[in-house]
């Protein structure tokens, strides 16, 4: 059976959660379906686009970029994209993506619906599309990656510009468009727990809803933890993000201060690419590393006593969790960090309200090597049991291509009368 993949995000080069999420995707996907990926590139990158598509198994269909190689004029797309915004509450990206990159009228000049026993978003901005394939029969699957509306909520809660009735006007509109999105397609993809009961309680009788976390090649992530002495602790995530800007220097403000007291030769290495230029600047204390983008970023974190995640917000899925406790590296977090994740506390990972609070479990834990090598047993086969990846996208696929096989007869009908 062949399958379409409509993404504006491309599974490489893995350095963010939504490229390895691509990436697993197409991975496992190849394995049970003949795969075509379409998407969209600068024309002068193109090529190598398509070439490292064609690497995972997959046929590319790449559309030249018309906003990066300039086929818009600068004003007409400022101006289609404002007015955009302001009548639907959505973000720009939406515009981009849904009404220039991949419009409908784009996707049916590239590919022939009938032609595929399915076919899959990344992401909902490309909805418009949709219809093109339910009329040729071919059922549409969303992969949420998450629930928009609440990463939206996080960053307006964040925000000291807005008042307070724009931030609830705002989200408001924007978590009714998405909503509704999800409305036209015939099955979703919910990342983690949380999000999937969100769904399901306003689903309709006729849509499928699959779960499926973010799963790791573990062959990728051995079981390698080896800690240095003296004793380091690690905030592990893109710096780039302003979110995890703020969580790790909480780790220098809030958390480290009362680890040095009783470790005064402790490290704090900030892992993760573009730090920014105020986490730079706090290597001026020895005990502090900040890396940016590392290779083969396993071989530093194996090395670390524990993690640390004081994360806020309950949306999405910590991929960067599941890294490091693939490791075997424990990890001390807020519950928001792994909200819908099925993670126990006391099982790898230990769960915190507090900065005050996290900086006196980790204190427990470098205190007592025994426990803390047990932690780290514990964090490794945790992984194992729920995010590797035949319990997480080969389930999926194994369960998607038998509900595609269930609805090809009703489909083979639709294709010939159309």
């Amino acid at each position: 059976m062949r399958l379409l993949i409509i993404s504006h995000v491309l599974p490489f080069p893995g350095s963010a959660g939504q490229q390895l999420r691509v990436r697993s995707m197409v991975e496992a996907t190849v394995r049970e379906f003949d795969v075509d990926f379409l998407t969209f590139a600068p024309q002068a990158q193109s090529g190598e686009v398509e070439k490292r598509l064609a690497a995972l198994g997959c046929h590319p269909i790449v559309l030249p970029s018309r906003v990066a190689d300039g086929r818009l004029s600068n004003l007409r797309f400022a101006l289609g994209a404002s007015l955009f915004v302001l009548s639907t509450g959505l973000k720009r990206s939406n515009y981009v993506i849904g009404k220039v990159e991949l419009s409908p009228s784009r996707i049916r000049s590239a590919v022939t619906p009938p032609d595929y026993a399915a076919v899959l978003y990344e992401y909902f901005h490309a909805m418009d599309s949709v219809p093109l394939f339910q009329q040729a029969g071919t059922p549409a699957i969303l992969d949420m990656h998450n629930v928009l509306w609440k990463s939206r909520e996080q960053r307006l809660n964040e925000s000291s510009t807005w008042p307070a009735w724009l931030k609830r006007a705002s989200l408001g509109s924007y978590r009714r468009r998405e909503e509704s999105a999800w409305d036209q397609y015939d099955a979703l993809i919910a990342i983690n727990r949380r999000e999937h009961d969100l769904v399901k309680a306003r689903l309709r009788p006729a849509q499928k809803l699959f779960y499926a976390p973010m799963g790791t090649d573990l062959s990728h992530w051995p079981f390698s933890w080896q800690p240095a002495h003296p004793p380091r602790v690690a905030y592990y995530g893109g710096l780039g993000s302003s979110h995890n800007d703020a969580a790790a220097l909480r780790c220098h403000e809030h958390i480290m201060p009362a680890i040095w007291k009783r470790f005064p030769k402790a490290e704090l290495w900030l892992v993760g690419s573009s730090p920014s230029d105020r986490l730079r600047r706090l290597v001026c204390d020895r005990r502090v590393k900040v890396t940016g983008f590392v290779e083969k970023v396993q071989d530093i974190l194996s090395t670390m006593s524990l993690a640390l995640c004081p994360w806020s917000g309950t949306y999405g899925f910590r991929s960067r969790i599941v890294e490091v406790m693939a490791l075997g590296v424990p990890v001390v977090a807020s519950p928001d960090a792994v909200d819908g994740m099925e993670l126990e506390s006391g099982r790898g990972l230990m769960l915190v309200d507090s900065d005050e609070k996290m900086a006196s479990t980790a204190l427990e834990l470098l205190s007592s090597p025994e426990r803390l090598e047990e932690q780290s047993r514990l964090a490794r086969s945790e992984m194992e049991r729920l995010y590797s990846l035949e319990n997480t996208y080969g389930r999926l696929f194994t369960e998607l291509k038998e509900w595609v096989k269930d609805r090809r007869p009703k489909a083979e009908t639709l294709k010939a009368e159309s």
